[in-house]
């Protein structure tokens, strides 16, 4: 299967733009992750949040989460 999203890059000024978090992501999202991208997942992981961020913003509808399963 054809990579869908490669990062060649780096993420710049890492201490000013960027906080160290540790959070747990659902394992079909690292799964789809591994299946779909190759290179930098920092660079991967901040491009899928902003972008889901921006759908988020366009549709400006209330999201009621209680579990992994509602975030389909």
């Amino acid at each position: 299967m054809k990579k869908q999203i490669l990062a060649t890059g780096r993420l710049n000024d890492r201490a000013d733009r960027t906080k160290l978090t540790s959070i747990h992501l659902d394992k079909e999202v690292i799964d789809w992750i591994e299946k779909n991208t190759k290179g930098n997942k920092q660079l991967i992981y901040n491009y899928l949040m902003k972008k889901g961020i921006e759908q988020y913003e366009q549709n400006k509808e209330t999201i009621i989460l209680e579990g992994l399963d509602d975030n389909s």
